[in-house]
């Protein structure tokens, strides 16, 4: 996962965030996030969650989660200090405190983030309290099943943006999504002109459908002498194709959906 491959991912992504996310390759190898389908589904998940890679830290102030005691917020103030932090929005004084006694047990003087919980919107800790909660909620095993629903309702307590994370997965899927990833920052897993092809082989590409245009704008061109020869009114030819070719997108969609999300 290097930073050409995330800057065509999130070209509007912060630098600092997609630096720290291409130096976290040996946390993502531990975690087991090391196959197209979790890499996928994960880039997807914290994607949505930074909104693009543009924030560590909720926009929300945090003051709806004041005397949340599911959330062990038993302070004052506690809704605002520990809104959400890190590429997945690490939420409420528990989970900050959980976070800590996990990362103290791997990276031997790491912060308190219970203590100092905005460190935990400074990579490296942003993306490891993400790869923390990814792994504590067990999600590699819901990647590899492409149980998109299931993880996003495991990360967010609902489906809340589930077409955005939907639209970061297909992103991720046209980057990372084809291929044996051995070493994260080795090979990108679809860098081959045979992982776009399988990409393509279960979706319709913008660019493809603007490929198709182009060549049916160039029949459209001589219309009236494909008209004329057929003996079928302009206007009638141009309504099957457009029907024709919309019921084509579907059924890519439809089996983009199967084979990747699990649909």
């Amino acid at each position: 996962m290097n930073i050409d491959e995330l800057k065509r991912f999130a070209p509007g992504g912060k630098p600092v965030i997609l630096a720290g996310l291409s130096a976290g390759s040996d946390d993502l190898h531990a975690a087991g996030i090391d196959t197209p389908l979790r890499i996928c589904h994960f880039m997807a998940q914290i994607a949505h969650e930074s909104d693009g890679f543009h924030t560590m830290t909720e926009y929300a102030s945090g003051a709806a989660y004041e005397g949340r005691e599911d959330l062990g917020n038993s302070e004052p103030g506690d809704g605002r200090k520990f809104k959400g932090h890190g590429l997945i929005q690490t939420t409420g004084r528990t989970n900050h405190r959980e976070f800590t006694a996990w990362a103290t047990s791997r990276y031997p003087g790491c912060p308190d983030f219970e203590k100092t919980p905005e460190q935990l919107a400074q990579m490296p800790w942003a993306l490891r309290s993400a790869i923390w909660y990814w792994t504590e909620r067990g999600l590699n095993r819901y990647a590899d099943k492409n149980d998109i629903r299931t993880i996003t309702k495991r990360v967010n307590g609902g489906y809340n943006g589930l077409a955005d994370r939907r639209a970061w997965f297909r992103k991720a899927v046209a980057i990372w999504g084809e291929g044996e990833v051995s070493e994260i920052g080795g090979k990108g897993v679809a860098s081959s002109n045979t992982g776009r092809a399988a990409l393509l082989g279960g979706g319709v590409s913008i660019a493809g459908l603007s490929s198709q245009a182009y060549e049916v704008s160039n029949l459209v061109n001589s219309g009236r002498d494909i008209s004329d020869a057929i003996g079928i009114p302009l206007i009638t030819l141009m309504l099957f194709v457009a029907v024709l070719g919309l019921l084509v997108y579907i059924f890519w969609d439809r089996l983009f959906l199967s084979k990747w999300e699990g649909l």
